[in-house]
C-alpha cells in the first residue's frame, strides 16, 4: 500500500505558532545548482534561517520539559525488552512525539533542500535536542545510523550557538569507506590528517552559525564539537533518508551494532512510501502517532 505525505507542513501551523518561523524561511525551498555542487563536492551546504527569537526560545523550553520522558542514550544497552521504548520512547524520536518538532522537521525550508538531495520521497526518522556545557566534547564521528543506510542530516543551531560551541565538519570526509571511531581519531589534528591522506582538498570547519539557522550535511560526513565557550549551546539534528531505508533503533554506538526489534517512528515529509519497510506515523496526538 502507497503512502503519501500529508499536504501543508508549515503552512498548516497556527496563528501563533508562526510567530516561531523565520519570514524569509517562508516557502519550499531547493538547493540552486552551486549548493547543489557544493553539497556534493564537501558533504555540506548552508546556512540558512529558520526559527525567530521566539522560536528558538520555545524550542528549548519544549526541550526541558519533554526530555525527561524520553530514554537517553546512556540506557540504551539496557533496552532489550521488546516493550522498552513504549515505556520511554527513543531519544531521537521527539519529531514524532512533540507537535512544534513534528512541525520543525516538516517546514518546507528544510524539507526542500533535502528533496534536492535524497529525491522526492523523503520520511523524517530522527530528531534529538543536544545540551553542551562548557568544555564538552563531542567526538569526531559518523552517527551509527549512517553507517548503515543513506540520508541527510540538518544541523539547527539554538541558545548558545557560535563559533566556540558550533558543530565542526571535516569537508570530503564523506566520501571516504574509513570511519573515525575505526581509526582511532580522537583530535582535531589526527582527523583531519586521516582525512588529508586520502581526500588532500579536505577542510575542518566549525560551521557559523546565529541562534535559529541551520545547515545540511551528507549522513556519513565526518563531524563533532566542543564546546569551548562560557555558556551552554542546545542544537537540534534533525535525520532524513529515502522511504526504502530500512530504520531500525541501535543499542551502542560501535560496531558490531545490536539493533533493537521494535522500528521507530517515521514521519513522511515529501512524496509517497511505496516500500512499506518503516512504521509510518502521523501528526502527534492524531490518532496516527507513535
Amino acid at each position: 500500500m502507497e503512502t503519501t505525505a500529508a499536504a501543508g507542513g508549515a503552512a498548516e501551523l497556527s496563528q501563533q505558532a508562526m510567530k516561531f518561523f523565520a519570514q524569509d524561511a517562508a516557502g519550499a525551498h531547493a538547493l540552486d545548482a552551486i549548493e547543489r555542487d557544493r553539497f556534493e563536492r564537501t558533504g555540506w551546504t548552508g546556512v540558512y534561517p529558520l526559527l525567530t527569537t521566539a522560536g528558538v526560545e520555545f524550542a528549548c523550553r519544549t526541550r526541558d520539559r519533554v526530555i525527561p520522558r524520553f530514554m537517553p542514550p546512556d540506557s540504551l544497552p539496557a533496552a532489550q525488552d521488546p516493550a522498552a521504548f513504549k515505556q520511554r520512547p527513543w531519544f531521537k524520536s521527539l519529531h514524532a512525539h512533540v507537535p512544534y518538532y513534528y512541525d520543525i522537521a516538516r517546514h518546507p525550508a528544510i524539507v526542500g533542500r533535502v528533496v534536492s538531495v535524497l529525491g522526492p520521497d523523503v520520511l523524517a526518522w530522527g530528531l534529538t535536542m543536544i545540551r553542551a556545557v562548557p568544555g564538552r566534547v563531542h567526538r569526531w564521528h559518523v552517527d551509527v545510523e549512517h553507517r548503515h543506510w543513506h540520508g541527510v542530516s540538518v544541523y539547527l543551531g539554538l541558545e548558545g550557538i557560535d563559533i566556540h560551541s558550533t558543530l565542526k565538519v571535516l569537508e570530503g570526509s564523506h566520501r571516504l569507506d574509513e570511519l573515525p571511531q575505526a581509526l582511532g581519531v580522537d583530535d582535531d589534528a589526527g582527523a583531519l590528517a586521516a582525512v588529508q591522506a586520502r581526500v588532500p582538498e579536505a577542510r575542518l570547519l566549525p560551521v557559523p552559525l546565529e541562534p535559529g539557522q541551520f545547515f545540511l550535511f551528507a549522513g556519513r560526513l565526518w563531524h563533532a564539537s566542543h564546546n569551548t565557550s562560557p555558556h551552554a549551546r542546545t542544537a537540534m539534528i534533525i535525520h532524513y533518508a529515502r522511504p526504502d531505508a530500512p530504520v531500525r533503533i541501535p543499542l551502542g554506538f560501535d560496531e558490531p551494532v545490536q539493533w533493537h526489534p521494535t522500528p521507530p517512528p517515521c514521519v513522511l515529509v515529501s512524496g509517497s512510501d511505496r516500500h512499506g519497510v518503516n512504521r509510518l506515523v502521523g501528526p502527534p496526538g492524531s490518532g496516527k502517532g507513535a
